[in-house]
């Protein structure tokens, strides 16, 4: 609930300081007082759009401030909890939200201290405050709304099977296009592929190929000067007077004929004797390479094949890599299109499947909302018949839609809520019927009967009682503080009947304070409270403060009433 509201330089208000109680409070006064602009800083409050106009003529800067407290546990609260956890704010017994608005029009917002984005009051606004103003109503007319109204009394579970049924109807109806797609453009591009598929594979290509290929020709190129190399080096190491392994055993007899006296001369012959089994393979490595005999056909086709692979790497810009990434990429898509076939079958089957699915749960939830509806209608009866709509007969038309093009994740059915103004009279759509007055009031019996899901613990009533006099009255007036038993309900009122009913009765002023006007709030209690009822009626005469105490007396009654249900 709201315990508190703070209001600084926003319209006509220059300071402002309200504490709120539990249950229902209405506003009252003169036309012009300034009734509207409250309605406006609670906006301010919960995050509604700002506006240069709210700042005081004259101020840089306008300022409200709301205290909110939750119910322990509820489902807001927790929802609330978890938004201050997304924001690194630390918890509190109360949430503290505050709107500075620039005289430019510019707006900084805070919870519990801590600047954060606009949207995050205005989530939490949407959790806590339920604004009906005069134009509110006209969220009943959309079809969405009115199907809602049916969801909210429908198992969770139902129409949660609905939506996985869609969501896995979609996906293979998705599927099977970008199927057809696929093979609307295979026949020119598949056998492009296949084309440069086998050319690739004629060069057998692995990473590293091109740096391979490159030394082989290279070996080729030079097999002259490589045979040259190797015969002197092997004159020089095995053949030559003396050789080099004849100066290494000649060296090694003189390290042979003193070891025994010096560990380092025993340590030298060991390597040595490494030294001399390195010249023996190195040898062999030698004759290989001098018995290697020149392969013409061998380089040439080293060359070739090294020359397609840079046109390749070049073609594509890419190297081995990347040239057998697109190798695989292009074996997998030619295999998808030759299974094509079969994979449109599969497709086909899963899309079917899915499709009898959704049929067979979107039929369940139409059955549900059907029920739904009778139930609705019939709770709301008696809220109707309270608030002078006794004629009035309300229903709820749900039509399957049968053609997959009107399919929704929220079911296949269009919802619409229909009047009849009068008995005998056709059966009409809401939107074609019903005047602003009725559908005021046909919001509240929704509301007053439950048929609103997820309601925040704060409803405001701008003018609801518009167009509506006498027992009519009353009976707004009593369903409005029956309300106020389970959310904190504020209510703006012309209606001495309704600020009858209330708990608490605050009356907003106009005056002037050196030389400007301002709109005050003032509590009431008492012979206050019936002398400004008393002048709702029209007068302060002795008739009209005798007619006021007794129409408190009578809301007190409604109230301990409501409280006893």
């Amino acid at each position: 609930m709201l315990t508190s509201l703070t209001v600084r330089q926003f319209a006509l208000m220059q300071g402002v300081q309200m504490e709120l109680d539990a249950g229902m409070t209405v506003f009252t006064g003169e036309t012009g007082a300034g009734k509207s602009i409250l309605i406006d800083a609670l906006g301010a409050a919960f995050g509604a759009r700002a506006s240069a106009d709210w700042v005081r003529h004259g101020a840089e800067r306008a300022e409200v401030i709301a205290t909110w407290s939750g119910k322990p546990g509820s489902m807001i609260e927790r929802r609330i909890a978890t938004i201050l956890e997304e924001q690194d704010i630390e918890p509190d017994d109360e949430l503290i939200l505050r709107r500075i608005i620039g005289k430019d029009g510019r707006s900084r917002a805070y919870v519990n201290g801590v600047p954060v984005p606009l949207k995050v009051l205005q989530t939490i606004g949407s959790l806590c405050l339920d604004l009906h103003g005069q134009h509110e109503h006209q969220a009943l007319l959309h079809p969405e709304f009115q199907r809602q109204l049916l969801d909210g009394g429908i198992d969770e579970k139902t129409l949660k099977t609905v939506r996985q049924a869609y969501g896995r109807w979609q996906a293979a109806e998705s599927q099977l296009a970008s199927l057809n797609q696929d093979r609307g453009e295979t026949e020119q591009q598949a056998a492009w592929m296949r084309e440069e598929l086998a050319r690739l594979e004629v060069l057998q290509i692995e990473e590293g190929l091109a740096d391979s290929l490159q030394q082989e020709v290279e070996a080729g190129r030079h097999h002259a000067q490589i045979q040259q190399s190797a015969a002197e080096a092997l004159l020089l190491l095995d053949e030559g007077d003396p050789s080099a392994r004849d100066l290494m055993a000649r060296a090694g007899h003189c390290i042979t004929q003193s070891e025994a006296y010096h560990p380092g001369l025993e340590s030298s012959r060991e390597m040595m004797d490494q030294i001399d089994a390195i010249l023996g393979e190195l040898g062999g490595e030698l004759q290989r390479v001098l018995d290697s005999s020149f392969d013409e056909a061998g380089l040439h086709a080293a060359e070739e094949r090294l020359m397609q692979l840079h046109e390749a790497m070049r073609r594509h810009d890419a190297d081995e890599a990347g040239l057998l990434h697109l190798m695989d990429e292009w074996q997998q898509r030619l295999s998808a299109l030759d299974t094509a076939e079969w994979d449109e079958t599969a497709l086909k089957e899963a899309r079917d499947q899915a499709e009898a699915d959704y049929r067979k749960a979107a039929g369940k939830l139409s059955g549900a909302r059907e029920k739904k509806a009778t139930l609705l209608c019939k709770a709301l009866r008696p809220f109707l018949d309270r608030l002078a709509l006794a004629g009035m007969q309300v229903k709820f038309e749900v039509r399957p839609c049968d053609t997959p093009s009107g399919w929704l994740a929220s079911g296949w059915d269009e919802v619409e809520m229909m009047l009849m103004s009068n008995p005998g009279e056709p059966w009409r759509p809401l939107s074609a019927v019903a005047s602003g007055g009725e559908l005021s009031r046909l919001v509240l019996a929704l509301k007053g009967c439950g048929a609103v899901a997820d309601m925040p613990h704060i409803a405001v009533f701008d003018e609801v009682d518009t167009g509506i006099g006498g027992e009519t009255a009353w009976c707004v007036g009593e369903l409005l503080a029956s309300m106020g038993r389970d959310r904190q309900v504020l209510v703006i009122s012309h209606l001495a009947q309704v600020a009858a009913s209330a708990d608490a009765q605050v009356i907003i002023r106009k005056g002037e304070q050196d030389g400007r006007t301002t709109t005050s709030l003032e509590s009431i209690v008492s012979e206050q409270r019936q002398m400004e009822v008393a002048r709702m009626l029209g007068g302060h005469d002795e008739e009209d403060i005798q007619h006021a105490a007794r129409m408190l007396e009578r809301g007190s009654a409604l109230r301990d009433a409501a409280l006893s249900r």
